[in-house]
């Protein structure tokens, strides 16, 4: 089993669709059941509309198939306990339980799909109720459920971890580290706004404010549109840029961006709109940023990757903001600031907060931003 995507000269109901992943078995012919599926993840349903998921999606899938051809088993014959045994196996590989639990729903929603596409009569898969003995969530007091839920009976029982973060002096130290400037920028961005890799990597200059005017003691809200940048779930949002970082970024797509540009336009005959572009003009890749990040990490001894300053964002913001409006209100507060879907997703940074201390809180933007004029 081959798992392959699509470039631009597919094209599927009148329109090009790239990024468009397709399985092939060991004789290289299509596997029609899970590409249609996949076709209808990447170009019909409404709620996956990011090409991230999509390979989120196809990987998961390709791993079961994947397991159905090496044990030569008909996907539309296989039974519950072979199921579970294709997620004991990847437990014996060392996939974490989470990771175990989405490929589960993931392929439990491809029978979905399958059975109301009248492709199969059955599926492997059986559902049980559970009851959650309490639920701790901000929202509880207007669950209706009874906490009692239809769970997959093959998921196993998971915990989420305390976010990773670093406290504050390591994620300073670790910015002072970063070369060149650009690549830094990128590391306040997460730090500072809580952005994600891609957003930050895809950033448009059309988005960026100008802070000429602007109050210096007020933070300003950057749009993140999501037609011209790649936000998670393809959904506007709006982070909030502390000026002297607005400043920061200004200066550099005044004094540096214009020659990176020429040098794209020179190789690709167009011009780009993202701010970040490498000194041979070149628009860089999550992969870049990772691999920067981790030089960086083993040349001074403090692991760090771009996610884990956005979870350092998360921790210390909620800490901030509930000290002003209470955690009920910084909960909300910080849900929109990261793009989160849920206010579960940001309940994580509660108990990562509590890691830290009060003190190392009091005006942690102020001396991050302290480094940030430094090095202007």
């Amino acid at each position: 089993m081959q798992l392959f995507f699509t470039d631009s000269q597919f094209i599927w109901h009148g329109l090009p669709r790239p990024s468009v992943p397709f399985l092939c078995d060991e004789e290289m012919e299509l596997v029609s059941a899970p590409n249609s599926y996949l076709r209808f993840i990447a170009a019909v349903n409404g709620r996956t509309r990011s090409v991230r998921t999509w390979h989120t999606y196809a990987n998961h899938i390709y791993e079961f198939f994947s397991f159905l051809e090496a044990n030569a088993i008909d996907w539309q014959l296989v039974t519950h306990p072979q199921v579970a045994a294709w997620r004991d196996g990847m437990i014996d590989r060392g996939c974490s339980r989470s990771t175990v639990n989405q490929r589960l729903n993931c392929v439990n929603g491809f029978y979905g799909w399958a059975v109301r596409s009248n492709l199969t009569q059955q599926t492997p898969f059986r559902t049980e109720e559970i009851r959650i003995a309490k639920n701790r969530g901000v929202l509880a007091h207007i669950d209706v459920s009874g906490h009692r839920f239809a769970a997959n009976s093959l998921t196993m029982q998971s915990y989420r971890p305390v976010p990773q973060f670093l406290h504050l002096p390591k994620a300073i130290s670790f910015l002072e580290a970063i070369t060149p400037h650009g690549l830094k920028l990128m590391g306040y961005l997460a730090l500072l706004t809580g952005m994600r890799r891609e957003e930050i990597i895809g950033l448009n200059l059309n988005v960026l404010p100008n802070p000429c005017g602007h109050d210096p003691s007020r933070q300003m809200p950057m749009i993140l549109q999501s037609s011209i940048t790649p936000t998670k779930g393809m959904k506007t949002r709006t982070v909030m840029l502390p000026y002297d970082l607005a400043v920061a970024l200004w200066n550099f797509l005044c004094s540096v961006w214009p020659k990176r540009n020429a040098e794209h336009m020179r190789r690709h005959g167009r011009e780009s709109s993202r701010v970040f572009l490498s000194e041979y003009g070149e628009e860089f890749s999550i992969r870049y940023m990772n691999n920067a990040f981790a030089k960086v990490s083993k040349k001074i001894q403090i692991e760090c990757h771009p996610h884990m300053l956005r979870h350092t964002y998360g921790t210390y913001e909620l800490l901030r903001m509930a000290e002003k409006v209470g955690q009920t209100k910084a909960l909300l507060w910080v849900r929109d600031r990261m793009g989160h879907s849920s206010i579960t997703t940001t309940e994580i940074y509660i108990h990562a907060a509590d890691l830290l201390q009060n003190t190392e809180v009091d005006d942690y933007q102020i001396e991050v931003l302290r480094e940030l004029r430094n090095e202007n």
